[in-house]
């Protein structure tokens, strides 16, 4: 009985750790892409930080697969990220990118007024 209880609070214990690993989630707009890294403008408090792209990082736009390509500059990204202490780098996980914004239709012109005379009329 004993055993039991002690394997059930350590399984616990280690399954409280790992949900709490992540931590939060990585937001921003991308400046910089390359084949194995890039770089956002975090929107917590507007600094540069520059992630590590891996073999096995997923691509999401709208809970669907993406691919590697359709990450952009100008993106908006929510990055769930792993801190790599060799390399004091963030070693990008998934990145759940933010799909284009609709095209805002065009707004139609307001005709001009005709201008006013000032000459009095007869």
């Amino acid at each position: 009985m004993l055993k039991r209880l002690m394997f059930s609070s350590i399984t616990l214990v280690l399954l409280a750790g790992l949900a709490l690993a992540h931590g939060d989630p990585i937001t921003g707009t991308v400046t910089a892409v390359t084949s194995d890294t890039f770089t956002i403008t975090n929107s917590k408090d507007n600094k540069a930080v520059t992630l590590m792209l891996l073999k096995d990082t997923k691509y999401v736009i709208e809970k669907k697969a993406a691919k590697k390509s359709d990450l952009k500059v100008g993106s908006r990204v929510v990055i769930d990220a792993q801190m790599d202490p060799k390399m004091k780098m963030y070693n990008a996980e998934e990145i759940e990118i933010a799909p284009a914004a609709a095209a805002k239709p065009a707004t139609a012109a307001k005709p001009e007024t005709p201008a006013k005379s000032t000459t009095p009329a007869k």
